[in-house]
């Protein structure tokens, strides 16, 4: 019996196979706006950064960054994450640290990522300490802004306090506690 070659499943097929080895080997504006998608998304994803307010820009496999960050610690974090991309031959760290930055009192701090911190440590620690048999959880109070918890209600003891205030202490993202709880026998 003889079988018909159907052209254009061994073209779908074709294509199909080198697809992969096609996008490992991008070339030129390709390449480049491949590597700055890959960038760009490694930046988002750190929750250390504000990658709005930084521009990437590759060309031949250089990364540009410019804008500005809070701090050199955050310019050298921008600069190492795009160092550490696959394809991205060198880095130009043009972002410039922003002077008048005060990490109290600042509106950058109310981002999405501070926000979403502050959301995430107050519902899992409400969590921990329901869960945690040697507190009455119902009592206290959680609430969490700019990296700060406020812990207030009533506990039977200082054991209980000092457990309740040794919890917050060491959830991460948590900068500081503020321990309004009252023992109450």
């Amino acid at each position: 019996m003889k079988f018909k070659v159907n052209h254009l499943a061994i073209l779908t097929a074709a294509t199909l196979v080198t697809t992969p080895v096609l996008a490992n080997d991008w070339q030129g504006e390709a390449n480049d706006a491949w590597l700055d998608g890959k960038l760009e998304t490694s930046l988002l994803l750190n929750t250390e950064l504000n990658n709005f307010k930084i521009d990437t820009d590759i060309e031949s496999g250089v990364a540009v960054l410019s804008g500005e960050v809070n701090n050199q610690t955050q310019k050298e974090l921008a600069g190492e994450i795009a160092q550490n991309i696959e394809g991205i031959s060198e880095v130009k760290n043009n972002l410039t640290v922003d002077e008048n930055y005060r990490n109290e009192d600042n509106d950058d701090d109310n981002s999405f990522s501070r926000t979403w911190h502050d959301m995430t440590v107050t519902a899992g620690l409400k969590m921990e300490l329901a869960a945690h048999d040697e507190l009455e959880a119902t009592a206290i109070d959680v609430s969490t802004d700019n990296g700060v918890v406020t812990l207030k209600g009533n506990v039977k003891n200082e054991a209980e306090k000092d457990l309740a205030v040794e919890m917050a202490k060491g959830y991460d993202k948590v900068v500081e506690v503020n321990d309004e709880l009252v023992v109450t026998n």
